[in-house]
């Protein structure tokens, strides 16, 4: 388990996921957030991959609204979720980083988020794109995906 700036360790389990989600592709998004005893980052949720692989970008980002869905109201979470999106190229997939920290959570939960996202990053190779969001509207897909082709 590696740690991080609050203490807070990484789970195993976390490690095996993401790798399950980044290699063989059988997972579609994975959630996270904290032990009951606030001293691990652990998967709180997994959404299998039910799409194939050759399926439309759009019917593959289907799974965003979902992963959306499941991040709470009032507490903070981190998610980890592959965006799909076409540009003149040829179509593109790219893993996204999410912390959510909604206005609606204390402060001590903020804090905690904040304080150990290096970790969790860190543990998770290969992730370029950090999305850090505080409302619903930050979630917009189709401005993620605007503001992706645009800085390409």
């Amino acid at each position: 388990m590696s740690g991080s700036a609050s203490g807070v360790k990484v789970d195993n389990l976390v490690i095996e996921k993401y790798h399950d989600f980044k290699i063989k592709k059988n997972i579609g998004y994975l959630v996270f957030g904290f032990s009951d005893d606030i001293s691990k980052i652990v998967v709180l949720n997994e959404s299998l991959n039910k799409v194939p692989q050759n399926a439309p970008s759009a019917d593959k980002n289907k799974k965003w609204e979902q992963m959306v869905d499941d991040l709470p109201e009032n507490d903070v979470r981190y998610a980890v979720i592959d965006i799909f999106y076409d540009t003149k190229e040829g179509s593109r997939t790219e893993i996204y980083f999410i912390s959510w920290a909604p206005d609606t959570a204390t402060i001590k939960r903020k804090m905690l988020i904040a304080s150990s996202k290096d970790a969790l990053k860190n543990a998770l190779q290969g992730i370029r794109n950090h999305i850090q969001a505080t409302c619903k509207a930050d979630l917009d897909l189709a401005a993620i995906i605007s503001e992706k082709i645009k800085s390409k």
